[in-house]
């Protein structure tokens, strides 16, 4: 590589591959991490590198002196500590996933497929706008996205399966009704 590659691995506890080989391979390569994601803490402001040693060291010579307190540090480090309670949050946000996925197929969307705690939905036969709006004034809650090359389309996230239930219902609902 003729510079540095920075690779965002913010979703890699929910997909089944990483990069982290790639890093003993070549010294421009980067991993960046988080714990907003998986470990759920996002209000924690949590990430961190990978990257040969040799890296690490020159980065360690231009940062910040004091760029996370210790209250951060010890609640990243128990967090990480805690792998039981990450494989079965992983678990279960795999699981609600597929069948988010499977069920959204089903009425009509069509998904990319994911390796994160969202998915991405689409219509070929209507706009996804109006779907949106309607959620949005059922007070459910999810983003919607309209991007060149990929259309309009709803980002929703991994809920708890009390959650996604109610999404389905109110899509369900919502595709019932005449457009």
């Amino acid at each position: 590589l003729p510079c540095p590659l920075l690779v965002d691995e913010a979703y890699v506890d929910f997909a089944e591959t990483n990069c982290l080989d790639l890093v003993a391979k070549n010294e421009k390569i980067l991993i960046s991490r988080t714990l907003s994601k998986s470990y759920a803490l996002a209000g924690l402001r949590f990430g961190f590198l990978i990257a040969q040693p040799h890296v690490i060291e020159q980065l360690r010579k231009v940062k910040d002196s004091y760029n996370c307190d210790a209250l951060s540090i010890a609640g990243a480090a128990a967090a990480i500590e805690d792998q039981a309670w990450l494989l079965d949050n992983r678990r279960k946000i795999v699981a609600t996933r597929k069948r988010l996925a499977e069920a959204l197929a089903a009425l009509g969307f069509h998904l990319t497929e994911s390796h994160a705690n969202f998915v991405w939905a689409v219509r070929k036969d209507r706009p996804v706008l109006p779907i949106y709006e309607e959620l949005k004034r059922r007070r459910i809650l999810v983003r919607y996205m309209n991007y060149e090359g990929y259309g309009d389309g709803l980002r929703i996230s991994v809920g708890t399966d009390e959650e996604i239930d109610v999404l389905l219902a109110e899509l369900e609902d919502i595709l019932a009704s005449p457009t």
